[in-house]
């Protein structure tokens, strides 16, 4: 008969599918069976086995006892299952199905959900033969071992979650083992740096002084140095961070980078013997100061911990020569102790570009370096010496902003501090005209200058549901796909714009009630201004256009979500061959892209909020009168679009023409009731506020 044993947890056991006879489950007779099980073919000498379960009784009666308890197996399972010819027991394992079978092949396969599962509890939990010393030694190996595999398993999977982003994963998976082992340093490690990874430092350090209280309790000994130092620089960065040096926002969770992380974590922790860059690309809004925020706080805080300087690049700085590396300096650098072991020509180079040098080293007189090659090799001969202390990383956000002077130095830099634990962390841009000195330090990142590119694509749909499930706990999935396919047109797969929504979203931003409502996937209006983010970074990207662009950009805004290049000719009154120059760049500066030959606004977000606020209520309304002005110059002058657009003028009676027109015509064609009923909607408004004009 079939015999199922689960052993993680209270041991228990069924015979085809039934409960055991009472007299299998009593201690020894339990302990004969499952020991056999354990053993190597299922066979054990009787002198073993005797020797195991009764080593205080006599010869003769512990021989009797093997006897007995190899009977009461036999009854349960049948007289096959035991072979007991000779000086030899062996158990037939063709009838045990045991869980450790598939506990081996989770831990194999490194399959941590299915070691999840088989875990419930310690090996034979709560089994103990007290008078069997042998037994009780083979159970807690048993016990240890499987404990040891199984907190591995788990580590290792929080490890794998949390350097891929899924901090809330890393810390589910870490609590499993210190849910059985409180003070497991490697779980604990893992659950505080996921903890403060996701922005939950204050998590992270209970941690740990419950740990270390613990500690206390028992009489053990202080927290193992590296942990203690790991809650130092948590707490260090929680400083920083309610002091405003960092965003208090939560962070959004990290969806849809595993294979960017990936990359990162080749470089992770910075390790000693060489200095190597990491440069994150992508468009406006790709979310690459979420990746390097990540990547440098993870350099801060794995391994031995580098000391992290971030400075975040301003185009009002980019004119002042060494702006960059001078707050590099400011913002830390400086106060390393270990600059004092810089070259004292090194020391006067930097000290004239940044004031704290001079201050803290006065005898390093402030002289100007020749150009850019000298101050790059007196930094990077500074970064060394600051080095040899520990581990540096240096994170500069939007390099694309960055002065040239700094941008120039940075070759000069990297082979100066080439053998030195360094890590230059740079985001930037580059489809809008990036310097030509940092086009020149991607060419050689991966080449002559060890390090990756990162680039960071829009989302696809399951990403944005994926991270819809995480922001938004209350949608079904009903109501996530919904939002997906609305975000899909309203944000373009931007993850600026999707996580500012979707926060937006879980604030409680459409009351009670999902959105889009059924049946108003791409009708429904947001239920909230722009956030302010996103409006903020719109606005910013916006003003650093030159002033002809960004006349287009109002014109295409008003000209539709997908601008044709004849229209905004019309609205900014120019050739159509220099509306399309400037449509072109509007695609490289990431307003627009190019889908089968035609102009397509990147997300409707922006172009609805270019149109609303970025452009005055006088100029909108005569740019839509241009705009259906064109379009009936072009023969179209009874369409749907016309009518959207004298609407926009402010010009009710002809839009409430044009669109009850439109609406016949729609209707006449048949199969496009959609248009037809958009059209009859238009009407009607255009009508309701001609008559409100009219009181």
């Amino acid at each position: 008969m079939r015999l199922t044993l689960r052993t993680f947890g209270p041991p228990e056991l069924a015979i085809a599918g039934a409960s055991p006879p009472p007299e299998l489950t009593w201690r020894k007779h339990l302990g004969l069976l499952l020991y056999l099980a354990r053993s190597p073919g299922g066979a054990r000498r009787r002198d073993h086995l005797v020797g195991l379960l009764w080593p205080d009784k006599d010869e003769a009666k512990a021989r009797h006892s093997l006897n007995e308890a190899c009977r009461a197996v036999r009854r349960a399972l049948g007289d096959d299952a035991l072979d007991t010819e000779g000086d030899r027991v062996a158990l037939d394992l063709g009838l045990v199905d045991a869980d450790w079978t598939a506990m081996d092949r989770a831990l194999l396969a490194n399959d941590a959900a299915a070691v999840a599962v088989l875990w419930r509890g310690d090996f034979l939990e709560g089994l103990g033969i007290p008078d069997a010393t042998p037994f009780e030694d083979w159970l807690a190996a048993e016990r240890a071992g499987w404990r040891r595999r199984v907190r591995d398993a788990l580590v290792a999977a929080a490890t794998r979650a949390s350097a891929e982003g899924r901090h809330a994963e890393a810390t589910q998976w870490a609590e499993r083992v210190l849910l059985t082992e409180p003070l497991a340093e490697g779980a604990l490690r893992v659950a505080m740096i996921a903890d403060a990874l996701s922005g939950a430092a204050p998590a992270a350090l209970t941690r740990y002084v419950q740990y270390a209280e613990r500690l206390a309790r028992e009489d053990r000994a202080v927290p193992a140095g590296d942990l203690a130092a790991l809650a130092e620089r948590i707490r260090a960065g929680h400083r920083h961070a309610e002091r405003g040096d960092v965003a208090a926002e939560p962070l959004p969770p990290l969806v849809g980078r595993e294979r960017a992380l990936a990359a990162l974590g080749a470089y992770l922790p910075v390790r000693a013997g060489r200095c190597v860059v990491v440069l994150v690309t992508g468009a406006a809004g790709a979310g690459k100061t979420r990746l390097l925020h990540e990547a440098a706080e993870r350099a801060r805080l794995e391994g031995g911990g580098a000391r992290l300087v971030r400075v975040t690049c301003v185009g009002a700085d980019g004119d002042v020569p060494g702006s960059v590396l001078a707050a590099l300096l400011a913002r830390g650098l400086a106060q390393a102790s270990g600059l004092a072991g810089a070259a004292p020509e090194s020391l006067a180079a930097l000290a004239a570009i940044a004031p704290d040098v001079a201050r803290r080293y006065p005898g390093a007189r402030p002289r100007p370096a020749a150009g850019a090659a000298e101050l790059g090799h007196a930094f990077g001969e500074a970064l060394t010496a600051i080095a040899g202390d520990g581990p540096v990383a240096l994170a500069l956000d939007d390099a694309h902003l960055a002065d040239e002077l700094s941008l120039e130095a940075l070759p000069a830099l990297l082979r100066a501090a080439e053998t030195a634990p360094v890590l230059l962390l740079l985001s930037a841009r580059m489809d809008a005209g990036p310097p030509a000195a940092l086009l020149e330090l991607r060419a050689r990142v991966g080449h002559d200058v060890p390090g990756v590119e990162v680039a960071v694509p829009p989302l696809e749909d399951a990403e944005v549901d994926a991270l819809a499930a995480r922001m938004l706990t209350d949608y079904d999935a009903g109501a996530r796909e919904r939002l997906v396919r609305r975000l899909r047109a309203e944000a373009g797969g931007v993850p600026l714009f999707v996580v500012e929504i979707l926060r937006a979203l879980a604030k409680g931003g459409t009351g009670p009630a999902a959105w889009p409502s059924p049946g108003a996937t791409t009708a429904q209006p947001l239920p909230f201004p722009i956030p302010g983010a996103a409006a903020a970074a719109l606005t910013l990207r916006a003003q650093s256009l030159a002033t002809p662009v960004r006349e287009a950009l109002g014109a295409a805004a008003v000209a539709g979500t997908r601008p044709e290049p004849a229209v905004v000719a019309a609205i900014i009154e120019t050739s159509a061959e220099e509306a399309e120059r400037r449509l072109d760049a509007l695609a490289r500066a990431g307003f627009l892209r190019e889908e089968d030959g035609v102009y397509v606004f990147t997300a409707e977000l922006v172009r609805g909020y270019v149109e609303s606020e970025l452009l005055a209520s006088a100029d909108r309304r005569r740019a839509h009168r241009r705009a259906a002005g064109a379009l009936a110059a072009a023969g179209r002058g009874d369409s749907y679009a016309v009518a959207e657009h004298l609407y926009g003028a402010g010009a009710w009676r002809e839009a409430a023409e044009v669109a009850g027109a439109a609406a016949t015509a729609a209707a006449a064609k048949g199969g496009r009731d959609r248009l037809a009923e958009r059209a009859r909607r238009l009407a009607a408004r255009a009508q309701e506020r001609l008559q409100a004009a009219e009181r």
